[in-house]
């Protein structure tokens, strides 16, 4: 009896214990502090077949979403063309309230909205020309702010 809660306790031990000690990046101390791209998109709730809620989403189209040697990113967004999946009702309800932003920022940094800018991944009251700043923060520290402008919108 000794014998097998020995065998079962070295068991765990080797079970709980991790091999991988090297060949792992290094970004702990990373100094990348960017936005590399920024998407919009608009969700609404459907039933499926079940009677269940389901969440559907549409990406919007923008006209650029890559910052520019200044950290600002001009963008027109363009809702995109009524289909199967994007029904013409929801797709006549969609305004730039209730957009959600989405970025794709540096590996281990930080995101954050400043002065009133709208959550990240959230439904945000966004406006034609206002200027939304948000502090990338890497990993050791070092910060950049970006600015993103919505210059238009075409439904």
């Amino acid at each position: 009896m000794k014998r097998n809660i020995f065998f079962m306790i070295l068991g765990c031990m080797l079970l709980f214990t991790s091999c991988l000690k090297s060949g792992l990046d290094e970004i702990e101390n990373s100094n990348l502090c960017a936005i590399s791209s920024v998407t919009m998109e608009y969700r609404w709730i459907v039933q499926n077949v079940n009677g269940y809620d389901q969440m559907s989403r549409q990406q919007m189209t923008l006209s650029n979403n890559v910052p520019d040697e200044n950290n600002e990113i001009r963008f027109t967004v363009t809702v995109p063309a009524a289909s199967s999946s994007f029904p013409a009702d929801v797709r006549n309800a969609v305004t730039l309230d209730g957009l959600y932003m989405i970025t794709v920022i540096s590996p281990a940094a930080k995101i954050k909205p400043l002065d009133g800018a709208p959550e990240l991944g959230l439904p945000g009251a966004f406006a034609i020309g206002r200027d939304y700043q948000y502090e990338v923060t890497a990993a050791n520290g070092d910060k950049a702010v970006y600015h993103i402008v919505i210059e238009s919108f075409i439904q």
